[in-house]
């Protein structure tokens, strides 16, 4: 159902790429080998702006601010390495975690940064002092994935405990998390809705959908067959949308359904990120864009069919129903073969990549 496209090669990295992501309006790439070289890129004009070497070995994570201003990377030591986007100026080495960390994120008003470690810790710094806001240390296991609310001062954080922590920084202190327990597997990735759910996703290659005004499972959604690296809401439709990719496929989702509205095979083995485009023009995942056809949408194919999910908290039996199977027809798996191979590169004037990197 999509087609994919290349937007540009950016190379030079002499060892394996290990991480990589992009900026909000998608103008700025970072990327993060084994060999503890970072490089960032101007996908404007396509330029490698500059790189950095940190002698602390594999670059295992990397984040950057909303506002653009800043980014921060985690490597095979203890410290959170915190810069600035617009000339690579090291602006703080934040040290407080005794393990490496695998995730950071950016708060919303790119005020906090949160990193999630191998010594069971969430640690939240202050970007412009670079002092430690909490230190939070209710998982059992290491932390693998965290998430800011888009709009509200909740955060969420998901371990190979597998369990999933949700933090509302309105109330008072002591900061006490609500739990939420549903997954057999480390929980790998996290994203937060406009609306009022969180979906997570682990290595037991199911996705939960929580609503956090109830504290209770909203959906669970069957389908990947591998262990699912990310996951995202689209902000155009209000978060109802959601995707989710594993070393295979993508595939996109209806939330209030359970069905899985789309799927396709990704065409490179990078699945870390994945990203909805602007105005429903497509997915991008890891570095390749792929592109929705609205002419080879199709229907899936009714199955009533269910599938009985248990409830340990409530002792509740609840009916959930599978996975409906989306068939192309013949024709259009054709088409999107071709297409995929006449693909032409965008001109700078096509890209959706045009703002220049911040200048204070």
């Amino acid at each position: 159902m999509f087609s994919h496209r290349s937007l540009a090669l950016y190379g030079g990295h002499e060892d394996e790429i290990n991480c990589l992501i992009f900026s909000c309006d998608l103008e700025i790439l970072l990327t993060g080998s084994i060999n503890g070289f970072i490089r960032l890129w101007n996908t404007v004009f396509d330029q490698l702006t500059f790189k950095i070497h940190e002698n602390a070995g594999v670059v295992r994570a990397l984040a950057i601010s909303n506002n653009d201003k800043y980014f921060a990377s985690a490597a095979s030591d203890t410290n959170i390495h915190l810069y600035e986007t617009r000339t690579g100026r090291l602006l703080y080495i934040l040290t407080g975690h005794t393990h490496s960390s695998d995730c950071l994120q950016f708060s919303k008003d790119s005020q906090l940064i949160a990193s999630g470690g191998w010594d069971c810790r969430t640690i939240l710094w202050n970007v412009i002092t670079g002092d430690q806001i909490y230190d939070l240390q209710h998982h059992t296991s290491a932390v693998q994935s965290v998430s800011f609310h888009p709009n509200l001062n909740l955060m969420a954080t998901g371990s190979h405990d597998n369990i999933v922590f949700l933090y509302n920084f309105d109330k008072p202190s002591p900061l006490t998390p609500i739990r939420f327990q549903g997954h057999f597997g480390n929980v790998r990735t996290l994203a937060f809705s406009k609306l009022p759910y969180l979906a997570s996703a682990s290595w037991d290659k199911i996705i939960i959908i929580w609503h956090t005004e109830l504290a209770r499972i909203h959906a669970r959604l069957f389908g990947h067959a591998g262990w699912i690296q990310a996951v995202t809401f689209r902000d155009d439709d209000e978060g109802s949308t959601l995707a989710s990719v594993d070393d295979e496929s993508v595939r996109v989702w209806d939330i209030f359904t359970g069905d899985c509205i789309h799927r396709l095979s990704i065409i490179n083995d990078f699945s870390c990120c994945v990203r909805f485009l602007p105005g429903n023009r497509g997915l991008l995942v890891g570095g390749a864009i792929y592109e929705l056809l609205a002419e080879q949408s199709t229907r899936p194919v009714e199955r009533p069919r269910t599938k009985k999910i248990h409830e340990r908290a409530t002792g509740e039996t609840i009916l959930l129903p599978k996975q409906q199977s989306v068939l192309l027809r013949q024709a259009s798996r054709v088409k999107s073969a071709k297409s995929s191979i006449i693909q032409s590169r965008p001109t700078t004037a096509q890209s959706i990549l045009r703002k220049p990197l911040p200048v204070d």
